[in-house]
């Protein structure tokens, strides 16, 4: 997973709350492909992945 995190283009993170589910829907694209895609309960977890591969 770690080598798609390691390209020349910015990565984007996009963010979608489910009430429905209670969840969150992370992705992160970059050139607007999705290069990893998640669902999560809480904001914490988001943050700490966003961390390391900002």
């Amino acid at each position: 997973m770690t080598s798609y995190f390691n390209t020349k283009s910015p990565n984007i993170f996009q963010i979608i709350y489910s009430d429905k589910f209670k969840m969150y829907d992370f992705t992160i694209l970059n050139n607007n492909k999705v290069i990893y895609h998640y669902h999560f309960k809480n904001l914490k977890d988001i943050n700490k992945l966003i961390q390391q591969y900002k």
